[in-house]
């Protein structure tokens, strides 16, 4: 735990994924906010539970919880405390109807990876891990409020901005503290770790569908001219070269997308064949991840013009062009 300017408290929250943590924010200035919420467990909650006492507070002090996004690891217990406190949860429209909607998107799932050539046994797998823990580790919101880029959240002392920054998640929103020069991204910004441009499960049909890794690029160009000075994320620990951490991303990914075009230099691949090349280790939703990367990447070359991709008994294939 850690403390930034005065009011903005970190709190490190266990996850069972390998960034093993995530980071929360106590926001100790009237109303009491928590921004992100970590996983729904028991482990998680008690060091929760320990880290407010230790700051002079307990749930029922919370009023209002700031959801940067809908993945678990970052709203899963917020219904719980949310009803221990009477606190009114704030997500993206975008990123609730995600949640609502994620038992119904099996369907498209099926169809991207079935699409890009991924093995019917690792599909299945996935699918199962996806549903297991959303089962396990996280629980309905309730009712929430809807937050809006450019909204102004009041405190007693100060004035958080929300930041719309689709890419990593459709509705990410990141909160910036113009006084004092500080960023709470969420994981649209992340120390030593590039962001992963999760598919969009409701963008489906022949060809690089996904424009997540675009998004995200733009994203980043959308914040490049804050004044900021420090920079929260949702895991790791703190970033405090922004404009360095700007350029890291946008060296990462021409980089990959280097990677991506060499790896149709011997002929064509699928996405994923490509994706296993590019991390072959990967493992049950990591190949997911792995997946969304290199679709990512192949959007944008296609884009550029520089690929090609042909259709043949439902699986695409890339070429250069």
């Amino acid at each position: 735990m850690e403390e930034y300017a005065d009011k903005i408290l970190r709190i490190e929250l266990p996850v069972p994924f390998p960034v093993r943590t995530t980071n929360v924010y106590l926001v100790i200035d009237e109303p009491i906010t928590l921004i992100d919420a970590g996983v729904r467990t028991d482990l998680s909650f008690q060091v929760l539970e320990e880290a407010l006492r230790g700051f002079g507070y307990g749930f029922d002090d919370i009023q209002r919880i700031l959801i940067t996004h809908g993945h678990i690891d970052h709203y899963g217990q917020a219904g719980r405390i949310a009803l221990l406190s009477d606190a009114k949860i704030y997500i993206h429209e975008k990123e609730h109807r995600r949640i609502q909607s994620i038992g119904q998107l099996r369907g498209n799932l099926v169809s991207v990876f079935t699409q890009n050539g991924t093995p019917r046994g690792l599909l299945d797998e996935t699918i199962n891990y996806m549903k297991s823990a959303v089962q396990l580790l996280a629980e309905p919101l309730g009712e929430v409020r809807f937050l809006h880029d450019g909204d102004e959240i009041p405190f007693d002392g100060m004035v958080l901005r929300s930041i719309l920054c689709p890419g990593h998640s459709p509705g990410l929103t990141c909160f910036y503290l113009e006084r004092g020069g500080i960023l709470i991204s969420g994981d649209h910004l992340l120390n030593e770790i590039s962001p992963n441009p999760v598919i969009d499960l409701s963008q489906t049909g022949p060809g690089p569908q996904s424009t997540s890794l675009k998004e995200y690029l733009n994203s980043v160009k959308k914040i490049e001219n804050l004044s900021v000075s420090l920079v929260l994320p949702g895991h790791g620990e703190p970033i405090r070269d922004f404009r360095g951490a700007l350029r890291k991303i946008f060296h990462h990914h021409e980089e990959r997308l280097a990677m991506v075009l060499a790896s149709l230099s011997s002929g064509e691949r699928t996405a994923y064949e490509i994706s296993r090349e590019l991390f072959p280790d990967a493992k049950s939703f990591e190949v997911f991840l792995g997946l969304s990367e290199v679709l990512g990447h192949l959007r944008i070359l296609f884009d550029e013009g520089k690929i090609i991709f042909e259709t043949r008994g439902g699986v695409d294939y890339y070429s250069q062009n």
